[in-house]
Order: C-alpha cells, then sequence, then structure tokens
C-alpha cells in the first residue's frame, strides 16, 4: 500500500514539489491502480475488440486449415505414379472426380487415379500431392502428367498455419487487426477483454458556458471538456461530462462526489492560490492530498488528491497549461490502468527541429515551451508562441513543445530542439 501525505490546503501553495517527485507518485499510484483495474474485464464482440486490451490468453479451438488442402489449381495425385514423369514420358492418370473449394470429398484417390483440384479445396483421401495444372494437358477424363511431384508438394496440411491450441493472443497485449482476423479464422465471435476505465471530466469556472448555449456579456465557452474528453480517449479510457462546476465548494464537491462512481476523475480551474479557487479544498475535504504545485511553467498549480481510493487530478484551467499537464501528469496513469504501453502521449511522435530563434525560459522552474514548426532549409525549425498558456491561438498554432530543464535560462538560435507533440 501506497502510503500518502495529507496537506491541509489554504492559500498558497504549501509545498511545491519537483516533477521528478511528482512523476513517482503517480508511477506508484497507477501500479497500485493497474492491479485493480487488471481484475475489471467486460465480453466485447470481435468487431468492437481492435484496440482493446486482452484479459486472458487466447488459445486457437482448431487446426488452421482445419483439414488438408490445395494451394494450386491441378490434380491431386497419388505421388508415386508421377515419379517416372517427363515431357517426353508423361504418366498417365484417369479423373476420378472434381473438388472445388468448399466441397467435402466423398471419392478417395488410388494408384491410376486422381481428382481435378482447385487452390482452398479439401485434399481427397489417398493423394498425397498435387501436380500444377499447368504441368498437365487433359482430354476426356485422362490427364497427361509431365512433371514428378513429391508427397506433400502444392499441399498446405491442416495446423500447418495454426495448431488446435495454441496462443494465438497473449494475455494484455493490444488487439490489432491481424489479432481480430485470425480469432476470426477460429470461429471466435466474442473475447474478454479489459474493462476501459471511466473517467469524469469537469470544468470549473463562473465564467464558463457549455458550447451551445447562448453566449451572454461575461462569459466564454468551455474548451477544457473538449479537449480532455479526446485525450482521455486518445489514453485507452471513457471520458464522462459532468459539465460546469461554479467556484463554490459545495457545487465542485458535488460534482467530485458525483465522478467518483467512475474510476477517475478530472477537473480543471480553480487549482492555483486565488480567492476562487476552491478545488484544492474541495479534494482535501473529501480525501486527501498527495501533491500542490509542481516545479513547472505552465502548470505549476497541477493537483493530484484520492478520494475514495480513487485518483482526482486537479489541471489548470489554462488550456495550454491543462493539456501539458495531462500529458505529464495524467496520460501515464490512465494508459497504465487501461493496460497500454506507459508512454506519455505523444512520446512515440518526438520531432527534431532547430531553434528559429533564441528561446528563453523562466530560470528554477522546468518549461515546456509552445512552438510552431515551419520547414526550413536544412530540416524543420521551432518557433516559440508567445500568446500564453491561455490564449485559444496557442494551440492552434501549437505543433507541439519542446522541454527547457530548470537551469537552462536559453536555448541559442540553431540549437537542436525534440519537439512532442501535443496530445
Amino acid at each position: 500500500m501506497v502510503a500518502y501525505l495529507l496537506i491541509h490546503v489554504g492559500k498558497q501553495f504549501l509545498d511545491i514539489t519537483e516533477q521528478e517527485e511528482a512523476e513517482r507518485k503517480i508511477r506508484e499510484l497507477s501500479e497500485r491502480l493497474a492491479e485493480r483495474m487488471a481484475s475489471e474485464t467486460e465480453e466485447v464482440r470481435i468487431e468492437e475488440a481492435r484496440g482493446r486490451i486482452a484479459s486472458t490468453d487466447i488459445f486457437s479451438p482448431l487446426d488452421i486449415p482445419p483439414f488438408d488442402r490445395a494451394t494450386m489449381d491441378g490434380y491431386a495425385v497419388v505421388a508415386s505414379d508421377t515419379y517416372y514423369a517427363s515431357e517426353d514420358n508423361p504418366s498417365m492418370l484417369v479423373v476420378k472426380a472434381r473438388i472445388q473449394a468448399g466441397d467435402a470429398p466423398s471419392i478417395g484417390v488410388t494408384r491410376g487415379f486422381c481428382a481435378g483440384i482447385t487452390t482452398g479445396a479439401p485434399i481427397p483421401e489417398g493423394a498425397d500431392a498435387v501436380v500444377k495444372i499447368e504441368n498437365t494437358t487433359e482430354h476426356d477424363d485422362n490427364v497427361k502428367i509431365y512433371k514428378p511431384v513429391a508427397p506433400g508438394e502444392n499441399i498446405m496440411p491442416a495446423g500447418s498455419d495454426i495448431k488446435r491450441g495454441e496462443k494465438i493472443v497473449k494475455r494484455g497485449s493490444m488487439l490489432t487487426m491481424r489479432d481480430t482476423g485470425v480469432m476470426a479464422a477460429c470461429g471466435m465471435t466474442r473475447l474478454e477483454v479489459r474493462k476501459k476505465p471511466r473517467v469524469a471530466i469537469i470544468s470549473t469556472g463562473n465564467e464558463l458556458l457549455m458550447p451551445g448555449e447562448d453566449l451572454t456579456p461575461g462569459k466564454i465557452y468551455d474548451v477544457n471538456v473538449r479537449t480532455l474528453s479526446d485525450c482521455v480517449r486518445a489514453c485507452g479510457s471513457v471520458p464522462v461530462s459532468l459539465g460546469i462546476a461554479r467556484d463554490r465548494r459545495i457545487e465542485i464537491e458535488n460534482k467530485i462526489v458525483e465522478g467518483l462512481k467512475m474510476d477517475a476523475v478530472l477537473i480543471s480551474g480553480g487549482t492555483s492560490a486565488g480567492g476562487g479557487d476552491e478545488v484544492p479544498g474541495a479534494i482535501a475535504d473529501l480525501g486527501e492530498i498527495i501533491l500542490h504545485g509542481v516545479d513547472i511553467k505552465p502548470g505549476k498549480p497541477f493537483v493530484l488528491g484520492i478520494c475514495d481510493d480513487k485518483p482526482v487530478f486537479g489541471l489548470p484551467g489554462n488550456p495550454t497549461s491543462a493539456l501539458i499537464t495531462f500529458n505529464l501528469f495524467v496520460a501515464p496513469l490512465l494508459r497504465r490502468i487501461s493496460g497500454l504501453e506507459t508512454r506519455k502521449t505523444g512520446d512515440s511522435q518526438r520531432r527534431i527541429a532547430r531553434a528559429a530563434c533564441r528561446i528563453f525560459s523562466e530560470a528554477g522552474r522546468n518549461e515546456y515551451v509552445m512552438v510552431r514548426l515551419v520547414a526550413g532549409g536544412d530540416g524543420l525549425l521551432a518557433y516559440p508562441i508567445l500568446s500564453g498558456s491561455g490564449a485559444i491561438t496557442t494551440l492552434a498554432k501549437a505543433d507541439g513543445y519542446i522541454y527547457v530543464e530548470k537551469g537552462r535560462e536559453i536555448i541559442e538560435e540553431g540549437a537542436v530542439v525534440e519537439v512532442v507533440p501535443l496530445p
């Protein structure tokens, strides 16, 4: 069991946590939660299985192919009837039957006889090879064979692709179209997968309206429910929007209580140290605060709490800050408890660029600088976007962000940088 420290929240950050320590705490929490979530499964149809996580090893219930089958159009023969066949001295056999793919042959083949056969058709009893049709000529149900074949030639034996009882999917793997194709070939229609975590999403703020409502003076439309919902979905989880809570402690607490019916709660806004920032206090009233404040920019007022043994994340309300803190702290936990690879969203798509100009960073904090990528003469150039973490244009223009570790105050023009795409 992970031990947690209860912090009484006032109107200030009581303890700014270093980013590495915050990530360590989240890793510990995610490991414990992942064990619990791994036992929660559901049955889905194979049509819905792609991208899901297999909850058990899956074994083939039958041989694939389930019978010996022809891999060429031609004639099913007893191989020894063809051993001395040549262009000058062809073997002569009598065609006893015609077998097509999907047939169930009732007539066997003996020496001196053969059966016409198409690709994929079952090999009749007694036959042990298939002569390619291009090495034969036929007239009045008599076929001349001009080239010998060896036993087993042009035949795919039963179980040569997949044997009955063979493991076809490993527990914990993400199902791909190849996996679902193999399961379909085995006749499977349903399977057990890990249940997707459900994540409650709440925006806070007196100024917010949901898109579609009439825009009145002093109000703005909420962005975070939409963007965070898509981020949650990309992490193998199911977003559940609980709408907007006003900046009142009781209203926020009621939303959190409703959200605790899910597996995790994600709140944006109200996490700082101002007079209207009620989220940390609401979390503390319902459970305990693990951390409040991280040494990063943007995203300093990030909050992590535990309520009813479930994680409650408080993200800054600024859209860019919310996305960066989601990527750094929320995405790894959601991916872990979903059964996905535990990496930050966008890590696998990092791109190399050069700083298009000098980039300045605040001393004493790790900083994530939003950038726009432009093709240059010898590669990509990264231009910093200076409109701020609260500007919608920052999201619209940004291709990603670069990491500037604390202590480094300047990235010189032309320096090589890694750009992480936004979630």
